[in-house]
């Protein structure tokens, strides 16, 4: 599945702006610069339902012209029923909550 612009409402990331999201992992902006190879913590809200996720970072660029990052983000963890859901949210099978 490639990766995709979720609607409003329909993903998100608490504590970080979610830039493009696919079911093997994410790219968000961040405020500071995350260690590549770190494996990091996020919680999704996917389709109203929170999932907790472990991601690693596989790439990290600092935005031109912001105090901002575009972290690349490989899912090392993610249970099989969030999985699921979110491919159901980008093949527009399931509506935002």
């Amino acid at each position: 599945m490639s990766a995709a612009r979720v609607g409003a409402g329909a993903v998100s990331v608490v504590g970080a702006r979610l830039v493009n999201i696919s079911s093997y992992g994410m790219m968000i902006e961040s405020p500071v610069p995350l260690e590549r190879e770190a494996v990091m913590q996020f919680r999704l809200v996917v389709a109203g339902k929170k999932a907790d996720v472990d991601a690693r970072v596989a790439a990290c660029t600092a935005v031109p012209g912001s105090r901002r990052y575009a972290v690349g983000l490989e899912f090392s963890r993610i249970e099989p029923e969030a999985q699921q859901r979110l491919v159901r949210v980008l093949r527009g099978q399931e509506p935002a909550a």
